[in-house]
C-alpha cells in the first residue's frame, strides 16, 4: 500500500480504546493524592494548596474529557492530558517533600501510559521533563552539594527506576506497535499480488470521500478487468493464470502515480482510487494501464501469454452530494467497455452519451458525478 494510505502510528480507533484506561488512571492519581492528604501518619504542611490543585485537576478532567469542551484528535487529547497529569503530580510532589516525597512514584503512571499510547518521542520528552524537575527539586534542597559525587550518585540511583520503566515500557510498546502493524498489513493485503485488498481500499475510499466533500477536489474510481483469463486458465492452467493476474497487477502499479491506490477486487478484477484526478486525467491513466498490460508477456514454458484489459471509470468533481455509488458507476463503465469490444477505456459518462440519439445533448444523471 502507498504510504499515503498506510498508518504509521496508532489510528484513532486504536487510541480511542485507551480512553477508559486514561480516565481511570487520572481518577486513580487524584484518589491517591487525596488519600495521602488524610493519612494521620503523613502530616502535610501545604494541604490547602494541594487540595486546590486536586480540585483544579478534577475540574480539568471533567471539562476536557466528559464535557467535550475541546474537539481534538485522540492523540492530541492524550498528549494534553498526560502533560496535565505531569503538572499536577509535580506540584504535589514539590509540596510533599520534593525528592523525599512518597508520591514521587506517581510519575510512573504517566510514563507507562505515554509509552503504550503516544510512542517513544513523547515518552522521552516527558522523562526528560521529570528528570529536570527531579534535579531542580534536589538542588532546592541540597544546593551546591547536589554536584558532589556521593550526593548526585545517590539521587540518580533513586531516579533510576523511573528512567528504567520509561525505557522498558517504550521497548514493549514499540514491539506491540510492530506486531499490530504486521497484523494490519496481513489483514489488508492480497496474498497473490501483494496489493491492498478490498478492506484497505474501502477505508481509503471512505477517507477520500470525506476529503472530496471538504476540499471540493475531483477524484476518480477505476475498475480494470483482464479480458481473457478464463481462456488462459483453460489452456495453460491456473498457475499460469495466476502469473497473468500478477502481471496485470504489476502493469497497473507501474502505470499509476505514487498517490494512487490499486487494490485487488477479486479474481482478475482490480479497483483504483485516483485522488485529485478529473475525468481527462483518469482517461490518460486508463490508457497507460491498457497499453502497459497489452505490451506485457507472461512466460508459460514454450509459449508466451499475452492479455488485454478493459477499463471503466467514474469521476466525482468534488461537489457531489451523492458519491456513495461511485464504484457501482465505475463497474457499469467497465462492463460497457467489455460490451464495446474489450481492450479499451470507458467512462461512465460515455454510457449515456452513446445511448443518446445523435444530435442531442447527453447528461449524466448527477451533474456533479460523471
Amino acid at each position: 500500500m502507498n504510504r499515503r494510505w498506510g498508518v504509521a502510528v496508532p489510528d484513532p480507533v486504536e487510541l480511542t480504546g485507551f480512553n477508559r484506561t486514561l480516565a481511570e488512571i487520572e481518577w486513580l492519581l487524584l484518589v491517591l493524592v487525596l488519600v495521602y492528604l488524610v493519612l494521620p501518619e503523613e502530616p502535610v504542611e501545604h494541604i490547602l494548596a494541594i487540595a486546590a490543585a486536586a480540585a483544579g485537576f478534577a475540574v480539568f478532567v471533567l471539562g476536557f474529557r466528559y464535557l467535550n469542551l475541546f474537539t481534538l484528535p485522540a492523540r492530541w487529547k492524550f498528549t494534553i492530558e498526560t502533560w496535565a497529569m505531569l503538572g499536577f503530580t509535580g506540584f504535589v510532589v514539590w509540596h510533599t517533600g520534593k525528592i523525599d516525597s512518597p508520591l514521587i512514584s506517581l510519575f510512573l503512571l504517566v510514563i507507562i501510559f505515554s509509552a503504550l499510547t503516544l510512542g517513544k518521542l513523547i515518552t522521552l520528552l516527558e522523562a526528560v521533563l521529570i528528570a529536570s524537575f527531579y534535579l531542580l527539586a534536589a538542588y532546592s534542597a541540597a544546593g551546591d552539594h547536589l554536584f558532589a559525587y556521593s550526593t548526585f550518585s545517590r539521587l540518580m540511583l533513586v531516579f533510576a527506576p523511573v528512567a528504567l520503566v520509561a525505557y522498558v515500557t517504550s521497548l514493549i510498546a514499540s514491539d506491540m506497535d510492530f506486531s499490530r502493524s504486521f497484523v494490519q498489513r496481513l489483514s489488508e493485503t492480497d496474498d497473490l499480488t501483494g496489493l491492498p485488498n478490498m478492506r484497505a481500499f474501502s477505508l481509503a475510499l471512505a477517507h477520500q470521500k470525506q476529503e472530496a466533500l471538504h476540499d471540493r477536489r475531483p477524484f476518480s474510481v477505476m475498475m480494470v478487468d483482464a479480458d481473457n483469463l478464463k481462456e488462459i486458465n483453460d489452456r495453460f492452467g491456473h498457475a499460469i493464470g495466476n502469473k497473468v493476474i500478477c502481471a496485470v497487477a504489476e502493469g497497473i502499479r507501474r502505470s499509476i502515480r505514487g498517490t494512487d491506490l490499486v487494490a485487488r477486487y477479486g479474481g482478475d478484477e482490480f479497483v483504483l482510487l485516483l485522488p485529485d484526478t478529473p475525468e481527462a486525467a483518469a482517461r490518460e491513466a486508463g490508457e497507460r494501464i491498457r497499453v502497459m498490460v497489452a505490451n506485457t508477456l507472461v512466460d508459460a514454458g514454450q509459449d508466451s501469454v499475452a492479455t488485454t484489459v478493459s477499463v471503466g471509470y467514474a469521476t466525482c468533481r468534488g461537489t457531489a452530494t451523492d458519491i456513495d455509488n461511485l464504484m457501482m458507476r465505475a463497474d457499469e463503465a467497465l462492463y460497457a467497455s467489455k460490451r464495446a469490444g474489450r481492450d479499451r477505456v470507458f467512462a461512465f459518462s460515455e454510457i449515456h452519451t452513446r445511448a443518446t440519439p445523435s444530435g442531442s445533448a447527453a447528461q449524466a444523471p448527477d451533474s456533479q458525478l460523471v
